[in-house]
């Protein structure tokens, strides 16, 4: 699970789904400014750490947050606020 943890644009893509779009990769690389093999890879790591759902729709893939990637976010948030 933690290499689905360690980088920060895969913390980015948690918090774009968690907006509430459910997008392909295609959307997730151009909202995040990466090339879509880029986007594929931490999607792919995402979703064997438990964050990610995929679902196919046609050609495409749709991407939505697990529950766990709520609960991840959130614990990300708390130790930010933490102090030194």
């Amino acid at each position: 699970m933690v290499a689905g943890l360690a980088n920060h644009r895969r913390i980015e893509i948690v918090r774009l789904l968690l907006r509430g779009a459910t997008p392909c990769v295609d959307e997730v690389a151009e909202a995040c400014g990466i090339d879509q093999s880029t986007a594929v890879e931490h999607l792919r790591r995402l979703h064997e750490s438990g964050l990610v759902k995929k679902k196919s729709k046609g050609r495409k893939v749709l991407l939505s947050p697990s529950k766990r990637a709520r609960a991840f976010i959130r614990a990300v948030d708390m130790l930010w606020e933490l102090p030194d």
